[in-house]
């Protein structure tokens, strides 16, 4: 395995050197062959087992310092607090990612804590990533999990944990924010001319690179976050610190998957206002994009910033009528924009559940309404849905099964429920990872029918929705 370390070449200003510090009888429990396949990296390598388990120290490894918008307040300095950026690997795409080891104890950033993750939220972090980017949403991924006989304390002892994590890069909106409200302009400058080189070297042919930077950087914001949208997805904690300059979902805390449709659900416990709701979310991108513009205000005119701000809204609201067109199988954004609003309504109404309804109506066939109907109390109004529903499907006279079979590929049969994490979880706290990989087989391709998982993508059982999840998750 050859790890590069350009980050490090920023200088200290940027980071504060550190070690994966091992935990007690630690233990690699699950490794991601097919994406250490991609990234070349051979873990029957005894160098690289000692490597990336913290056992082998490496001089460059380090922890980022940044800064960051916490439930609307700022916070001057945050930083890696229990994270240790490795180095980054080459793919076999030619591009570079970054390895970074959440848990890897306290850093100068850990602000008084332990520095330590716990096994129950590297297995959340590691499914939600695996199945993210199975969804075709760019994010974070999860190469290796340790689990250990170290106990680690929250509101009770927990077994620890360490989760190596994979992303394009780990620089977030708040490193930015840390260099402009510090007063570091040159440091800020260089972090600019970084994510120049490394992350958007296309924009340096440009007239304006760093507009033509931003300009991406909002389109891949707006994008992600329609994604969410489509598929049902809440971070549950956006904040400035939690968003990647690269446009990659990153940091899985208290996230969920919607079940019952519920547009201002909240998945967060701690989130006692409702900031990260799921229908404010794509205000709250928005936000976040603005905390970002104000750092290159010296960079920048104003009403070119404002400008480059603009073109998000059309940017998430495109990319969004055009995955719920393909979720819903429609052809015409006029229909769209007429059924989906009354679809919605209904499935509120009847709390119905997000992701069984659409893989549902992929299976739908014309004139078949009682697939449907015997989900619902009213009937009626369903009935009048479908047969616009119907008429407009018909318009382009289309093959329905063609059809059915092109929603089959966008709408998954298996998305990562709170319960299944759950039960997943408790067994790998008994030392059964047999859970954990079945649940990641099926959310490793979770448009495929797996007959033999049925039961994981059923609704959610009655005692299942007391589950809470909160920041400590």
């Amino acid at each position: 395995m050859y790890l590069e370390h350009h980050f490090a070449n920023l200088g200290e200003a940027f980071y504060s050197k550190g070690l994966i510090q091992p935990l007690l009888e630690q233990r690699l429990v699950e490794f991601n062959q097919s994406l250490a396949a991609f990234l070349s990296i051979d873990i029957k390598s005894n160098d690289t087992k000692r490597i990336l388990s913290g056992e082998e120290p490496l001089s460059s490894s380090l922890s980022m310092v940044y800064a960051g918008h916490q439930f609307g307040g700022f916070s001057p300095q945050l930083g890696d607090g229990r994270g240790i950026l490795l180095g980054e690997v080459r793919g076999q795409d030619g591009l570079l990612y970054d390895l970074h080891m959440k848990g890897a104890g306290p850093t100068p950033y850990s602000r008084r804590g332990d520095g330590r993750a716990v096994l129950r939220s590297c297995i959340r972090e590691y499914l939600a990533s695996e199945a993210m980017a199975a969804l075709s949403i760019p994010s974070s991924r999860a190469l290796a999990l340790y689990d250990s006989r170290e106990a680690v304390y929250r509101e009770t002892p927990e077994p620890g944990a360490m989760l190596l994590r994979v992303a394009q890069g780990h620089i977030r909106f708040g490193h930015f924010e840390y260099f402009f409200y510090q007063g570091k302009h040159a440091e800020l400058d260089q972090l600019i001319d970084y994510c120049l080189e490394h992350y958007y070297p296309d924009c340096l042919d440009t007239d304006s690179p760093i507009e033509s930077m931003l300009i991406e950087v909002v389109k891949r914001t707006a994008r992600m976050i329609a994604q969410w949208q489509a598929v049902g997805f809440q971070h549950g904690v956006m904040n400035t610190d939690n968003f990647s300059f690269t446009g990659e979902s990153i940091d899985y805390g208290p996230y969920g998957f919607m079940e019952e449709y519920q547009p201002n659900w909240v998945c967060n416990h701690s989130d006692y206002e409702g900031r990260y709701a799921f229908s404010r979310q794509p205000g709250v991108g928005l936000w976040n994009l603005n905390c970002l513009m104000r750092c290159f205000s010296k960079h920048l005119e104003r009403d070119r910033l404002i400008a480059i701000l603009q073109r998000y809204e059309l940017e998430l609201q495109s990319h969004y009528d055009s995955l719920m067109m393909n979720k819903i199988g429609l052809h015409d954004e006029q229909d769209l924009q007429v059924l989906l609003p009354q679809l919605f309504t209904i499935l509120e109404a009847e709390k119905m559940d997000y992701t069984v309804f659409f893989r549902l109506l992929s299976h739908y066939q014309q004139g078949d309404f009682n697939l449907l109907l015997d989900e619902v109390v009213d009937r009626e109004r369903l009935s009048v849905w479908l047969e616009n529903y119907e008429v407009a499907r018909n318009k382009h006279n289309l093959s329905w099964s063609q059809v059915s079979d092109a929603m089959l590929a966008v709408n998954p049969k298996f998305i990562l429920r709170n319960y299944l994490a759950h039960d997943v979880i408790l067994a790998a706290e008994q030392g059964d990872y047999l859970p954990f990989r079945r649940l990641l087989n099926v959310l490793n391709h979770p448009f495929d029918e797996h007959v033999e998982s049925n039961e994981l993508a059923q609704r959610s059982p009655e005692w299942a929705k007391s589950l809470e999840v909160s920041c400590s998750s």
